[in-house]
């Protein structure tokens, strides 16, 4: 059985990190499985193909801006890609994010041509709205969309609203004589889904995967020794890959730190970097990163910090929690999208979204009591490696894969 994964990228963001450690898993594991990704750097995995054209990125890109069309502008990348799969055999297709810049929507209609069996994980809203990926700060989408409140949000439109075309594009592409079994790593976002075109259709619940061995407790004062952090300091990390992204919460989490004291208290902010007004900077010790990647630097931040804390406001099932978890870090954050799910009773706490001084004082409640911090950690913990685990991960996709096989006339 050979597995074809399509995603946006190798590495960067969610979806790829999700697609890469799936990726991996299920080759550890005897399925022959390569990701296939449009842009990005070039990844050194075998098991990886780049059929993107950069050329091609910036005029998809352009036209998505200029003119507010998307899945457009990537005509020869796609058709490398659609060459690709007759030349290789594949028997199983598992698309993740087809949005991005990378791919034109024409590729679905060479899924139909070519009746292979198709799995489609959802790591966001995109396929059943007309233009963003964001479902729970507008509901248009229920209705066609149209008149977009937001024409600036990604992907970004300089002056034209095409919501409602691109709207009925996705819906005759999407859900017109293709039956791509669904995938959603939370129940929150298979909720919306089933009220989208997309309903009709079979859709299974698998959450996101994390490598527990990896991503494991570790010596705190060690993990701040390579920081720089004192030992004696409380330690609170925020971290996203863009924090100025407003979804992203992190003004959220600013007006929180009010609610705190912040006598012996750092912040540790981990991603984007954004910039710190003098006031703020010289009121607390905040100390910034940058981007981190890799799963030994990363753990050292989460292993580092007393608490975690979440204020995204429309996550469908973020890596991030499941990784400060597996190390045993106690979360704080926002009550919304898939972090419920993921942050149940005794592995944090979660407060209403947008809630400044209810989420000061959560972060407040952990920071100055150890043994409930330790209790929670220990219960994310146990969470992260029960629930979680890559093989868990890995075996509900192999079954997936398994069944498809089966149960598909030309790949039985």
């Amino acid at each position: 059985m050979r597995i074809l994964m399509v995603n946006t990228e190798y590495s960067r963001g969610g979806a790829a990190q999700t697609a890469c450690r799936l990726n991996a898993a299920v080759n550890a594991r005897g399925v022959s499985s390569v990701i296939a990704y449009g842009r990005g750097r070039k990844a050194t995995d075998a098991n990886s193909y780049c059929f993107g054209m950069l050329p091609e990125v910036y005029l998809h890109a352009f036209l998505a801006r200029a003119a507010g069309i998307h899945g457009y502008g990537s005509f020869i990348s796609t058709k490398r890609l659609e060459n690709y799969i007759r030349r290789n055999g594949f028997d199983v297709m598992h698309l993740h994010n087809l949005h991005g810049y990378y791919i034109d929507l024409s590729f679905i209609r060479h899924l139909k041509e070519i009746n292979k069996p198709v799995v489609w994980t959802l790591h966001d809203g995109w396929p059943v709205t007309g233009r963003c990926p964001y479902l729970s700060d507008c509901e248009r989408w229920k209705v066609g969309c149209g008149e977009c409140p937001d024409l600036g949000a990604y992907p970004g439109s300089w002056f034209l609203d095409t919501s409602l075309l691109m709207h009925r594009i996705k819906g005759k592409l999407f859900c017109n004589g293709w039956r791509p079994l669904l995938v959603s790593p939370s129940k929150w976002l298979a909720k919306s889904i089933k009220e989208s075109c997309l309903g009709g259709l079979r859709i299974e619940i698998i959450p996101n995967g994390v490598d527990t061995a990896a991503f494991r407790p570790a010596d705190k004062n060690a993990a701040r020794a390579k920081l720089g952090i004192p030992a004696d300091r409380k330690v609170a990390l925020l971290m996203a890959a863009n924090l100025k992204d407003r979804r992203k919460g992190a003004g959220h989490f600013f007006d929180a730190l009010k609610y705190i004291d912040n006598d012996g208290l750092t912040v540790l902010l981990a991603g984007g970097g954004m910039a710190i007004d003098d006031a703020m900077a010289g009121k607390y010790d905040i100390r910034q990163t940058g981007f981190v990647s890799g799963a030994g630097a990363l753990a050292d931040l989460y292993n580092a910090a007393d608490v975690f804390c979440v204020t995204y406001l429309n996550d469908n099932f973020p890596n991030t929690v499941l990784e400060a978890m597996s190390c045993g870090t106690p979360v704080a954050g926002f009550d919304s999208g898939g972090v419920s799910e993921q942050v149940t009773e005794g592995c944090g706490i979660l407060v209403p979204p947008r809630d400044a001084e209810a989420l000061g004082g959560a972060i407040g409640r952990l920071l100055g009591d150890e043994a409930l911090r330790a209790a929670y950690g220990a219960a994310a913990r146990k969470k992260a490696v029960g629930e979680y685990g890559m093989d868990k991960f890995a075996g509900r996709y192999i079954s997936l894969y398994n069944e498809l096989m089966q149960d598909h006339p030309e790949q039985a």
